[in-house]
């Protein structure tokens, strides 16, 4: 499938077939793919935990309001995380970068202090906001990827933050949960849905049309 028809074909799927699986070894090719995605100075922030076991997705039913169908028959769940806590990961960046040859190894301290100084002097509210954007990007790429591949997707927005926190042990104070992402191959069709045309979200070189 070509990006053009996975992004036109994608859709909203509200259950899923829960015959059918999707091995740990895809499903980690399609996460390797979805961290191509862009993220300011590489840093990468997005973070995924991966329910697969149908005992672990009953931990689910109960806080995803009205979306317990699809996580239910889903193949997987993924629980998708922005790191507030990205700088822990600066070194294994910079490392993993010096040995797959894009970055110099001389180089390497130099561009460590500068991430550094930078995220220093960051306020909670832009860490917050960069990572939140950054790991959305994945997600959607994610999503894409998803179709591309033959299966389905869910994005939940709704959703127990607190409790799924909880439920699977990730750490609050470090990880801001995103999204859920149920992933399958589709039970019924996906409910037909429109878009506005560009005229209603669309303005040139200025912002006074967009107030309607």
């Amino acid at each position: 499938m070509q990006l053009l028809e996975a992004i036109k074909q994608r859709k909203t799927i509200k259950l899923f077939n829960d015959k059918a699986k999707i091995s740990r070894e895809e499903l980690s090719e399609m996460l390797e793919l979805a961290q191509l995605a862009p993220s300011k100075a590489n840093l990468q922030p997005w973070r995924f935990v991966v329910i697969d076991e149908p005992e672990q997705k009953q931990k689910l039913l109960d806080v995803v309001a009205f979306n317990g169908p699809p996580c239910e028959s889903a193949a997987a769940v993924v629980i998708v995380l922005a790191d507030l806590q990205y700088q822990r990961l600066f070194g294994d960046i910079l490392d993993h970068s010096v040995a797959s040859g894009c970055l110099h190894a001389n180089f390497r301290d130099r561009n460590y202090d500068f991430l550094l100084n930078t995220h220093n002097a960051l306020s909670d509210q832009d860490i917050r906001d960069q990572v939140l954007i950054d790991t959305s990007l994945a997600a959607m790429q994610l999503m894409l990827i998803t179709k591309e591949k033959g299966y389905d997707s869910h994005a939940i927005g709704i959703f127990d933050r607190k409790q799924v926190m909880s439920r699977f042990e990730i750490d609050a104070d470090r990880f801001a949960p995103v999204m859920l992402l149920a992933i399958g191959k589709a039970a019924v069709p996906a409910i037909p849905s429109a878009r506005l045309p560009i005229t209603h979200t669309v303005a040139w070189n200025s912002g006074k049309t967009l107030s309607k």
